[in-house]
Parts: C-alpha cells; structure tokens; sequence
C-alpha cells in the first residue's frame, strides 16, 4: 500500500503489465550472448510524498541496496536480482559495479537478464522494480555510471544503513515516512500492534490509474474468539482472508442480518503442518510419511473449513489454474496419504525406527519411544511442535494427531508461542538453536511461484524463501527444469508442474490440511471492494470507496 511506482504491475485479471503512469516507454533486447535488456523510460513526474522527484537512481538504488554486501551484513538473508547479469560478482563484493545495471539518463535506466535464467516462464515480473528514497535510506551517496556499470560511491556502508534503516524508531524499517505508494505511514503501536496510514495527496495512479479514495485505514490484530463481536459492533470494519467453519458461519449470520456485506474466494494457499527437513527426526521424509498417515485429513478439514474448503494433496492451492486443468491426473497419481495406522508404522520401520532407548529392538506394548541409530547416536521419535493460542487447528492436531502417533512409538510435544515466535523458530532467525520439527500455519503463495528458490538447496535461500530447509537435489532439478520455460509453453509448464507436485507429494516437506474458502467480511458503507484469489486486501481496497 506505501510502495508505488513499479516498472511492472499485477493487474486484477492475473497478467504482469509494464505500468503506464511510471513508464512511459520500454524495450525489450535478444542480445547476441543470449542474454536480454529490458530498457525503461520514466515520466518525470513522478515524486515520493515529500515532493522529492523520483528519478531512475531510486529505482537503481533499490537494486543496487538490496543486493549489495553492505545489506547482508546488516542482516539481510538474500540478495536480490540472482538473475541479473554481473550480480554473483557484486553481492559477493568481488567487484563495487553491478555489470547488468546501468543508468542512461536521469530518467531511464536498464536491466540485462542471464543467458542461463532464459527462457524464464515469469519472464516480466523479473524487471518489476519499485524506488525507493535514496535521500532517506543512503543521504550523501551517489549512484555512479561507471563504464562496467551501475555502483554506489564509497560512503554506502552498512554502518550508514546501521544508522538509517535499523536503529530503534527512527531508522526506516521501523518509520518508512517517505515512501511512493497510494497510502503513506501514519503510526504504528507496538503495544497492539495497531498500524495506520493515509493517503499520500501527491500520488499519481495505480497502473489503472486507482488512487484510493478512503482517507486513512488502520490495520490491527484481531482474536479468533472475538472479532465477530468487533464486526457486529463496529469496533472494526472489516475481517480479510477469514477461514474455518464457525468463523464463517458467523460471518455468514452478521450478512443475514443485514449488518455486513462479505466476498468470498478459493485460497490462493493452504493451511498447513509445516517440518523442519534438516534436523532432528523430521528430517527423515519416512517420519513426515509416517505422520501424514497418522491424520484423517479428510475429517479435520470437514471439522475445520465447515464445508468451505477442500483437501489438497501438493504445494498448490484449490484455485491455481494447474490445479483447476489438471484435477484428475493429481487425484490419480498423487498419494492422499489416507489414515493408515498400519502403513505409518511401515514407514518407521522400514526407515531404521526399530530400537528402543537401549538400543534393543523395539518392542510394542513394552516400549513407548522408537528410536534410530543416526551418526552413532540413538535418535528418540521425538518432535517438538509449535504453535499457537487461541488456534482451532491447533487444537484439532492436539486431539486428532498427538494422540495417534503415540500408537505407533512417536511422540509429539506441543509448545504455544507467540507467533513472532513460531516465525523466528520456522525460519531459523533470532535464535540460538533450532528447537521445533513441527508446525502449524497458513501459508498464502505468491503470484509469482518461484518453486526453484522455494526448493533450492543453496543454504542463501534457506529461512525466508525455503522454510523447511529442505535439499533435495531432484526436488531443486525439477524446479529449475520449471524455471526454464517458455512463457508461451502452458502445456509444457502444466507437465514439469505435475512432475514437480509428484516429487514434493513423495518427500512431504509440509502435510497440506485445507486449502479453503477465503470470505472478507465488510461494513456495508464500504463499496467497490472486489477481492478475490490473487488479488487481496491490498489491491481491492486501494480501488473501495465508503459511501
């Protein structure tokens, strides 16, 4: 909502755009080495809500920030532009230019795609990039042209970023105040975690030309339990991405009785038991196995979405358009995992779960705790479970699962954290030692599904891009195979798709609940909201009006 000017949109009927009102003009070059150069010309128009004139150095600085040394060592997990020519060599600090990223004039500037990255299904969205204040974030740095490329002058240091973008309530991660987008920051409470923003008055258009029209919109966190009752009276105005029978149901009684309008789509995503692939018994895709057939999905998701849902059985969720094409071929060949007492322990057995804490053979009815000699040492089948408060999927897996495994010599301990906790511990950040196997969360894909980041198996995309930490090299090979389409070949797409599902469908990296049906419920003076699938709050409500 407070980033703007993107060279490339996503628009409401699924498609990435060149956006008009910041580019008033592209191209697009087959170089002779294979490699592609996406020239763009700016409108020079253009300024962040401080009235500072945005220029082609903020869109360069972006790229040259986020994928500079300086931004890692101030914590940054990944660089971006891992497809861009000459970023291997910069992001190392090798060299001080970025080779692909050149400045033209002070108004249009250039980015050169590997020849390697080519074809590239998402070919467009890799050029999508947003300004950001050079004034703010590095005031005093330039951005040079030099004959090799694009760089930034000697006094871009992480000790400046240290200052500008991390330091305790005042840096810019903490207070983006001067931002691009249709809304700009207002306040944020850590102590209810309550955010607010209003419109930003100099802000020329969305790619379709929305500027918003609601003055200001605050965002907070709402209790399962409650925020019905905030709906009903008023206290809020909206619920997005709502899920679960009851919630819905309601939802559904607040629209009966005339108090709020709603609109409802399929989830873009999941719900999910998410695994921790690199330590501990979780790591053995046998024990996810041996889990997954421990569950009846079917009845847990019948007693979670109420009928607002369906089960899936792959990384996709129920309105991907290769699910809706491939439907039947996924029902055939994928394994559904059915509730399977017997096959679960199979899945241990055959996997080296077969001693006890003595390292004799384990003996049911005698022993409670399987364990596997893993590097000389006996591994109990233990797993430490995260999750939630307040969470009725939560406590379906304590009722429907925990209990189950038990039958069959494992153990599950659940720990309710908060969920910057869970988060923390899921991506392995801000903690001494990994701790949990196991979580529960909803995960929502994004438009651009770039599995080969998500399932690759350099450790710089491990946490953020792969949660489960998983390296599997023919889980990344399949990917990468996918990453290499023709944005034309659908067909061919839709096939490496298949085969990609198959293969994640084997190793279980997450066992997918529900992918449900999303409703946003809404005070009816709120007009105009339309969201749907890929196209969620912060879309639709930039292009709602309140009557």
């Amino acid at each position: 909502m407070m980033g703007g000017y993107e060279t490339v949109s996503w628009t409401r009927e699924g498609r990435f755009v060149v956006n008009p009102v910041a580019i008033t003009s592209f191209d697009a070059k087959d170089n002779a080495d294979g490699t592609k150069t996406y020239t763009f010309h700016l409108a020079n128009n253009l300024t962040y809500n401080d009235g500072h004139p945005i220029t082609a150095n903020d869109y360069v600085f972006n790229i040259l920030y986020a994928a500079s040394p300086q931004a890692v060592e101030i914590g940054a997990s990944y660089g971006t532009g891992p497809e861009y020519v000459g970023y291997d060599d910069y992001h190392s600090g090798k060299v001080d230019y970025f080779e692909g990223i050149r400045i033209l004039s002070d108004y249009s500037f250039s980015i050169t795609i590997k020849a390697e990255e080519l074809p590239y299904f998402f070919d467009l969205s890799l050029v999508s990039v947003t300004p950001i204040p050079l004034h703010v974030i590095a005031p005093g740095v330039e951005v040079l042209n030099t004959p090799r490329g694009a760089a930034l002058s000697k006094n871009f240091t992480a000790d400046l970023l240290r200052e500008t973008v991390l330091k305790p309530g005042t840096g810019y991660r903490y207070r983006p105040l001067v931002t691009a987008g249709p809304y700009q920051f207002e306040d944020y409470n850590p102590a209810d975690s309550t955010a607010s923003v209003v419109l930003n008055p100099l802000f020329l258009g969305e790619h379709d030309g929305a500027k918003g029209s609601i003055y200001r919109v605050i965002i907070k966190l709402t209790n399962t339990a409650t925020e019905m009752d905030e709906l009903r009276t008023g206290a809020i105005d909206m619920l997005q991405g709502v899920s679960g029978g009851d919630s819905i149901s309601r939802g559904l009684h607040l629209y009966d009785a005339g108090i709020v309008n709603f609109a409802s789509y399929p989830r873009y995503g999941y719900g999910k038991i998410a695994f921790a692939c690199d330590f501990g018994p979780t790591q053995f895709d046998a024990v996810r196995r041996a889990i997954a057939y421990s569950l009846d999905r079917n009845e847990f998701a019948r007693q979670y979405t109420g009928g607002y849902g369906i089960i899936v059985n792959g990384y996709y969720g129920a309105s991907m358009w290769e699910y809706l094409e491939n439907t039947a071929t996924l029902d055939r060949e994928l394994n559904a995992n059915p509730l399977n007492m017997q096959t679960a322990e199979e899945e241990l057995i055959n996997d080296g779960w077969t001693l006890n804490r003595d390292g004799r053979p384990y003996q049911e009815g005698v022993d409670t705790i399987r364990h596997k000699r893993v590097d000389g040492q006996l591994m109990p089948l233990v797993i430490e479970w995260a999750n939630t408060a307040n969470n009725p999927v939560s406590d379906l897996i304590a009722t429907m699962l925990v209990p189950e495994v038990r039958k069959i010599g494992m153990q599950i301990n659940g720990t309710t954290v908060d969920f910057a906790v869970l988060i923390d511990h899921l991506y392995k950040e801000n903690i001494d030692e990994p701790v949990y196997g196991m979580f529960n969360l909803g995960t929502g894909f994004a438009t651009t599904q770039a599995y080969w980041y998500y399932y690759s198996t350099d450790p710089e995309y491990f946490g953020v891009y792969n949660t489960n930490f998983i390296a599997d090299k023919e889980l990344e090979a399949i990917s990468l195979d996918m990453k290499r389409t023709d944005p034309t070949d659908l067909d061919g797409w839709s096939q490496k798709w298949i085969r990609f599902q198959k293969r994640w469908n084997y190793l279980l990296p997450d066992i997918p609940l529900y992918s449900d049906v999303y409703h946003d419920f809404f005070n009816p003076r709120i007009v105009n909201y339309d969201s749907g699938s890929t196209w969620d709050f912060r879309y639709a409500i930039i292009r709602a009006n309140v009557k």
